[in-house]
């Protein structure tokens, strides 16, 4: 995904803070590199809660971003691949 997406995303959900902290470090990992959607990067960021006052670091970060890309991507699959079974057969 490319910056300027990925700023938006952090800007929309309020957490422009975070991109200010992080950007290097996003930009060094390719920690969105793999991301399609910018809806996944808006997601995550408003089922979490970081504080700009509460010190968090990029491992940090990055370890719960990468935990919330998983699950994603195992429940996109797992619907996907689910065999559609008639229920009046089992």
């Amino acid at each position: 995904m490319d910056e300027i997406s990925v700023k938006n995303a952090f800007e929309e959900t309020g957490y422009l803070f975070l991109y200010d902290k992080f950007s290097y470090q996003f930009y060094v990992t390719g920690i969105f590199d793999l991301v399609d959607q910018q809806a996944i990067i808006v997601d995550f960021l408003n089922s979490s809660s970081f504080d700009d006052k509460c010190s968090l670091f990029f491992d940090d970060f990055s370890f719960f971003f990468n935990c919330f890309h998983y699950s994603y991507q195992k429940q996109k699959w797992s619907t996907f691949l689910k065999p559609e079974y008639d229920e009046h057969i089992c």
